[in-house]
């Protein structure tokens, strides 16, 4: 077992999240390893039980008799509750859970008309009198909303990357710039692959909306971020390292301006600045009417919003892993459990014959059934943990938001609603007590 375990934990640490036969290699290894460990565990479950009362102290030397079994069903429960809180925990540590995303549900992104061209974002270029008509549709989404407040985004752009026309009589866009993050940043990326962050220029009104005082920015700043890493910034024309960087703290909504390109490095790099759109925040989340009417306007505008992701959050799939996981294991115990106190029905019948009542019958299989939940869940929970953190060495950091909640009820609901369960069920006398049943 520990030959197993210690195997699987190194090939995920070497695998780094990017080597998927390692990946394999490790996830198979540690599922041997929960294999090798269980009657182990068993065995070790009926030591603590030797001062419980009559019923839970036979009920897990049961366990321990018919160990082969017992150890097999733990096996299972172990890794059905265990990958239901990898689940779990992935969800809670990627950038797209619940307090993350692309937007908070109280903001709305405006765009000018901004495109994704083939070599990059594209914001279309608008004259002044287009941009005010624009300004007033968005002020006009931005009324009804409660305590709304509107902040206008410019982008930064080179000159070099000349406008591109329209198609088939569409507006032409300018090109603008982008920064190139590392997917993994404390390994310098993962393959070489980067992800794409939104790039804002550091107008007075941005740095109000960041709550960032000019007075903090270092003159020598070209580039405000709060991405970590070694960072790239991209145009069509333009693909270099970034230099002179200022980390900030900012928001982790990926949409939103957390990094920004400051009037200083413009200047330096000779480049200028388009406006892009704008960022309407609501004193309250906005509603399903309040976004089909920010919609409406948008659209008569010629204009496009973007609003939270409702895929963004992942609570759906951790409330999907932690249903599906826990109705895996008990429907495992229920086997188990079922099998287990048929072949020790003997013990049951003598019990009942010395004058156990129904609450030593259901004391029997209630002990039964949530020792092999809690030492399931106990189990499967830790090998969980250890194989992320594995999996995460060179990010350990990704993992520090614990959900508490889906991990409450994995660790702790699934052995109580076994134990309710087989207390429930359990309290009928056996049929036959002067005789032997046959089999």
């Amino acid at each position: 077992a520990v030959l197993m375990i210690v195997a699987g934990v190194a090939c995920l640490g070497l695998g780094n999240q990017n080597r998927p036969p390692l990946i394999i290699a490790g996830a198979v290894a540690i599922t041997l390893g929960i294999l090798f460990i269980s009657p182990l565990a068993i065995r070790a479950l009926a030591t603590p039980g030797r001062r419980a009362p009559v019923a839970v102290r036979l009920a897990l030397r049961d366990l321990a008799r018919h160990q082969a079994r017992s150890g097999a069903a733990l096996a299972a429960i172990s890794l059905a509750l265990g990958i239901t809180v990898a689940i779990i925990i992935s969800s809670a540590a990627d950038k797209t859970a619940a307090n993350a995303g692309n937007l908070p549900d109280t903001q709305i992104l405006v765009w000018t008309g901004q495109q994704d061209g083939p070599n990059g974002p594209v914001a279309l270029l608008r004259t002044p009198a287009q941009l005010r008509v624009l300004a007033a549709a968005v002020h006009q989404i931005a009324g009804p909303l409660p305590h709304s407040k509107v902040t206008a985004l410019d982008m930064p752009v080179n000159p070099a990357d000349k406008p591109q026309p329209g198609g088939q009589g569409s507006q032409a866009g300018q090109p603008v710039a982008s920064l190139g993050a590392p997917q993994n940043p404390a390994a310098g990326g993962r393959g070489g692959t980067y992800s794409t962050i939104p790039l804002y220029v550091a107008t007075p009104a941005v740095l109000r909306y960041l709550g960032i005082s000019p007075a903090t920015i270092t003159p020598a700043a070209d580039f405000l971020t709060a991405a970590a890493g070694q960072l790239v910034i991209t145009t069509p024309s333009t693909f270099a390292t970034v230099t002179h960087v200022q980390r900030i703290q900012a928001p982790s909504y990926a949409s939103q301006p957390t990094s920004l390109m400051t009037p200083g490095g413009l200047r330096r790099r000779g480049w200028t600045q388009i406006q892009s759109g704008w960022l309407v925040q609501s004193g309250k989340p906005l509603t399903a009417a309040q976004l089909a009417a920010a919609r409406d306007v948008a659209a008569r505008a010629g204009l496009i919003i973007e609003a939270r992701n409702s895929q963004a959050s992942l609570a759906t799939i951790s409330a999907a892993a932690t249903a599906a996981g826990a109705l895996l294991a008990l429907g495992v115990l229920a086997m188990t459990v079922g099998l287990i106190r048929t072949e020790a029905a003997g013990d049951l019948r003598t019990l009942t014959a010395a004058g156990a009542t129904s609450t030593t019958r259901r004391t029997l299989t209630a002990a039964t059934a949530g020792a092999l939940a809690l030492l399931g869940a106990l189990l499967g929970s830790a090998t969980a943990y250890l194989a992320l953190a594995a999996g995460h060495l060179s990010d350990l950091g990704s993992l520090s938001r614990v959900p508490v909640l889906y991990l409450a009820i994995t660790i702790l609901g699934v052995p109580v609603a076994a134990t309710l369960a087989g207390w429930i069920l359990a309290g009928r006398q056996p049929t036959s007590i002067a005789r032997q049943m046959l089999e």
